[in-house]
Order: structure tokens, then sequence, then C-alpha cells
């Protein structure tokens, strides 16, 4: 399970969800970052559906240092947000409501 995630509010306007590595005061290290991307719900246009897009997609690292001066808030992401990097790129998806165990 990858730990550590969060939210990365851009001075660009993007939304960055990865896991935020440890670093010096002047930086940001984030791995494996995805966009968050809202996209409009024909079904239902007043619910918007949300998404996760490649970030720097044409390169093959998985780690990127980001000037904090580009940063304007580091968020703690909802826990589907949470389950869904980890179904990515952690490989564990931790349950949101309890477990029923058949003969419990």
């Amino acid at each position: 399970m990858v730990s550590n995630i969060k939210i990365l509010k851009l001075v660009t306007g993007e939304e960055l969800l990865g896991e935020i590595m440890p670093s010096g005061d002047a930086v940001c290290i984030i791995k494996n970052p995805v966009r968050i991307i809202v996209m409009p719900n024909k079904m239902d246009p007043k619910t918007p559906n949300v998404g996760f897009a490649p970030w720097a997609e044409f390169s093959d690292q998985k780690s990127f240092t980001i000037d904090k001066s580009h940063v304007l808030s580091i968020i703690d992401p909802i826990k589907e947000f949470i389950n869904q990097y980890n179904s990515m790129f952690g490989g564990l998806v931790v349950p949101t409501s309890n477990l029923i165990m058949p003969g419990a």
C-alpha cells in the first residue's frame, strides 16, 4: 500500500494526486503523479465525473521535483481517491466499510 498520498494544487490550476516523498524546504517530490480530471456527466450534468490522467506522460520518470513556489496547497485526499490510487500503484485497496465474514 502506498503511503503519504496527497493532492498538490499547483499555481497552473492542475491538481496532482501522488505520493509525497521526503524533501527539502524549497522543493516537493511527488512519486507516480496523476492529474485529477473533472469531466461532464451526460446523464446528470449537475454531478460531474472525476478521473485520473497521466501527468508528464511523455517521460519515463516516476518521481518529479516541483519547486514549492509552484504549489498553492497540499491537501489530504478523500478515501476513494486513496483507494483508487493504491489500486493503480500500490496493489492493495483498503476497504471503506466493515467486512462481513461468513459464519461470524
